[in-house]
């Protein structure tokens, strides 16, 4: 009876580790671009994130952090990262991160496949890199797309608007990303 009594202690509480939740994952970083005022986000760095904006191959001041743009849309919300289309925006994580994922909004009423085009590049020598493209469809009076990236670890994101004479301005929000090695 003795041996029979851990083992019932055992089964009895098997069904509630087994309806445990399971484990969130690593914790991430989200930006909702409220972090700092309104500022170019060219040589930016917040949270961990250094930005970069080139128009042209020229550094632009033509993107801004905490601006507007659509307003409350479905992935994007205000304030948020607003600027220019026909720029390249960089995203540099000071660690590598395994996920990545923002609300991304173009100023028409229309829909663009694809609506934006993530390069990403891999830490490291070999810097291998994937491209993601991302169809957007309207939402009011923009365009609208949810990207999301969970996969081997990357250090930059490099960003682009294909057709920007279609849609001249965009809006990034809600940047959210896990920095591996980071203090958890």
């Amino acid at each position: 009876m003795r041996r029979l009594i851990p083992v019932i202690a055992v089964l009895a509480l098997l069904p509630l580790v087994l309806s445990a939740p399971a484990s969130a994952g690593p914790p991430l970083t989200t930006l909702t671009f409220t972090e700092v005022p309104g500022q170019p986000v060219h040589g930016l760095t917040v949270d961990g994130v250094t930005f970069g904006f080139q128009i042209g191959g020229v550094p632009s001041a033509d993107a801004r952090y905490n601006s507007f743009g659509p307003g409350s849309a479905s992935h994007v919300q205000d304030p948020s990262l607003e600027g220019n289309s026909s720029g390249i925006l960089t995203l540099t994580f000071d660690r590598p991160t395994t996920v990545l994922e923002f609300g991304i909004a173009r100023s028409c009423f229309c829909t663009l496949t694809p609506g934006v085009s993530v390069e990403l590049l891999r830490p490291g020598a070999d810097r291998t890199s994937s491209v993601i493209g991302a169809t957007m469809s309207p939402i009011g009076i923009f365009a609208e797309a949810r990207f999301a990236y969970d996969g081997p670890a990357i250090q930059t994101a490099v960003i682009t608007f294909p057709s920007p004479g279609l849609a001249f301005r965009f809006a990034l929000d809600n940047l959210t990303f896990h920095r591996v090695g980071a203090a958890d």
